[in-house]
């Protein structure tokens, strides 16, 4: 195939087609915690999910979590990926920090966090696979216009891969890119800044604020405090973007708690995710 072969499916390595189990063990390294500790806990999270948080899991059709061979995480291919990915572990923790900080929680919390990448991690992962062996904006060509060869089921596999990196980031459908997956592959065509491109063309789309809606269902932020919360601190990696637009993807209530905004996606999991699908 044209693409390098990243994943080749060797014992411990099924877990690295979830995005979000992969920048877990690269926080949980970078942090000095046990990473089987923290991806055992997060594990026992995923359990206990609603539907608003489980659907980027039944997109993945679970990869990363159910297997029939099971076993510990590899943590020496874990820095191959790492290295493979071109992702910065500090980096990498320093967008996690972020987000755990807007709920004023613990490095241990990060098992809580949602399979669905937020905001300042979907950026570390864009400006990493933009450079790195992942060939973002190649893979991105070859969605258009798949050409295997060699070996069929390395071929599945890696595409496989691939594709759930790119749903993390909204960027593809399981057979082709989104709108968002083609105005960013022609943003990398005209050697455009990775990141600044992906979201300028999000908010070219109308995207940004049902991005940024869907990941506050998946953080479970039901108030305005901390919707707040979450728009200031993704500020500080957008600081050229005004925020203030994504207030419109939600509706707010009073509640019976004094100065508590209720606050809730505008439109239901299924529709949002239906706009970033197309």
């Amino acid at each position: 195939m044209s693409l390098q072969t990243l994943h080749t499916g060797a014992r411990g390595t099924w877990i690295y087609q979830s995005p979000r189990i992969t920048l877990l063990l690269i926080y949980a390294e970078a942090k000095g915690l046990d990473p089987h500790a923290l991806l055992q806990k997060h594990l026992q999270n995923i359990e206990r999910l609603g539907p608003h948080q489980t659907w980027t899991l039944e997109r993945l059709r679970w990869l990363g979590y159910r297997t029939e061979r099971g076993g510990p995480p590899n943590l020496d291919a874990l820095r191959r990926y790492q290295k493979a990915l071109g992702l910065n572990p500090q980096e990498v923790a320093q967008a996690i920090d972020s987000v755990l900080e807007a709920f004023r929680s613990k490095p241990e919390d990060a098992a809580a966090l949602p399979p669905l990448l937020t905001l300042p991690e979907k950026l570390v992962v864009i400006r990493a696979t933009a450079s790195s062996k992942f060939q973002l904006r190649e893979t991105l060509r070859h969605l258009t216009k798949p050409t295997p060869s060699g070996d069929p089921d390395a071929y599945r596999r890696e595409l496989r891969f691939r594709k759930s990196w790119l749903y993390a980031l909204h960027l593809a459908t399981p057979h082709r890119p989104t709108c968002l997956g083609y105005a960013l592959h022609a943003a990398l065509t005209a050697d455009e800044e990775p990141e600044e491109a992906y979201i300028d063309k999000a908010e070219e789309l109308g995207l940004l604020k049902w991005i940024i809606a869907l990941e506050a269902a998946a953080l479970d932020i039901g108030t305005k405090n901390e919707l707040d919360a979450l728009l200031a601190t993704y500020s500080r990696y957008l600081p050229h973007q005004d925020l203030q637009t994504a207030y419109s993807a939600f509706r707010y209530m009073t509640s019976d708690v004094k100065e508590i905004t209720m606050a809730t996606p505008a439109l239901p999991i299924e529709e949002i995710l239906q706009k970033l699908g197309q």
